[in-house]
């Protein structure tokens, strides 16, 4: 099992570059988006609850992924802060614990380029933040621009096309290409 996870900060395209990378290579998609829609059943936005149920969703289907040798992309949203790191070292056991690799892959655009995207349709789509005040708080008050991995692959999406990033992801850590 192979596990790619994509992640930087918001808007700096990890849904479009996973999802292209997944088409490419036949892995599986998980956005972490998905989780984020099924644990606001429960719990609003501001509800610290939230974290434990969103942490526990996401590491039982990557684990689950690594038990049946499912190789799949992941994306998030990282910063540096306990709980992303908690999680991080949750997600390295659950798919060390079936022999599965990690390649992590931040995706680190120019912050206006970020402001450019936030409000795009897409995002509204996906009920993703769309609000420009949001990203300026976040990216004022959280560290996303950090290596979680020394072997980090660090791709500028400004400069990039989504399929342009998913070929020099699939080079550089040599993953299998569909035809």
């Amino acid at each position: 099992m192979k596990l790619v996870v994509i992640y930087g900060p918001t808007a700096a395209g990890k849904h479009t570059v996973g999802q292209k990378l997944s088409e490419l290579t036949g892995y599986s998609f998980f956005y972490n988006h998905l989780t984020v829609d099924v644990v606001r059943v429960l719990f609003d936005d501001e509800d610290k609850r939230r974290r434990d149920l969103l942490h526990k969703l996401r590491i039982d289907t990557i684990e689950t992924a690594a038990r049946y040798g499912i190789s799949m992309v992941f994306t998030m949203a990282y910063t540096e802060q306990p709980h992303s790191r908690e999680f991080v070292r949750a997600m390295r056991e659950a798919v060390a614990k079936y022999d599965g690799v990690i390649h992590f892959v931040r995706l680190d655009p120019p912050d206006a380029t970020l402001f450019e995207r936030i409000g795009n349709e897409s995002r509204r789509l996906l009920r993703k933040p769309t609000d420009p005040e949001h990203l300026r708080r976040v990216l004022a008050t959280k560290q996303m621009r950090v290596d979680i991995d020394p072997a980090v692959l660090v791709l500028d999406s400004s400069k990039l096309s989504p399929e342009q990033s998913a070929n020099h992801i699939i080079k550089h850590f040599g993953l299998p290409k569909q035809n």
